[in-house]
């Protein structure tokens, strides 16, 4: 059966698949839920990107405690809940797997690097993504009002 010859199926019941055992990016996702539900700190840093670690600590920082005390109390924790996933997209060392936001009822893409051989998720592209287009987005309303407003005054005379 090929459920039996994942990874995670093969582990012990207490254990999550090591970062090793994350060979595409959607097994990093399977790996990331795994070790969260496990509350396994360790195994979450290692399949997140060194940018994504680095704002976890940043964020650490600022409320004055660790990554792991944050982890610990579930605030940190990525993906406790494993999304939908679907259309994987692998670029060399880039990759994109979107996954379903059912809060949002729709498809978001999140990002993924492959770092010493290992795909991890990376958050911290993610982030940098979504502040782009909220600038974006913030940017287009400016540009249709002067229209409207230029439309209205021209109509006006």
């Amino acid at each position: 059966m090929a459920a039996c010859s994942s990874p995670s199926a093969n582990a012990p019941q207490n254990q999550t698949p090591s970062a090793s055992s994350a060979v595409s990016p959607m097994d990093t996702m399977k790996a990331l839920n795994e070790a969260a539900r496990n509350k396994d700190n360790a195994t979450l840093k290692n399949l997140v990107s060194k940018g994504t670690l680095a704002l976890m600590e940043e964020n650490a920082k600022q409320q004055n405690t660790t990554v792991d005390a944050l982890l610990a109390k579930g605030s940190g924790a990525p993906f406790e809940k494993l999304p939908e996933m679907r259309n994987e997209k692998i670029t060399g060392e880039t990759a994109t797997v979107e996954v379903k936001d059912k809060s949002a009822e729709k498809w978001t893409t999140l990002p993924f690097v492959k770092e010493d051989g290992v795909w991890k998720v990376a958050l911290d592209k993610f982030m940098q993504d979504a502040m782009r287009q909220m600038t974006e987005q913030m940017k287009k309303p400016a540009d249709s009002n002067k229209t409207a407003n230029t439309a209205k005054t021209k109509t006006d005379k």
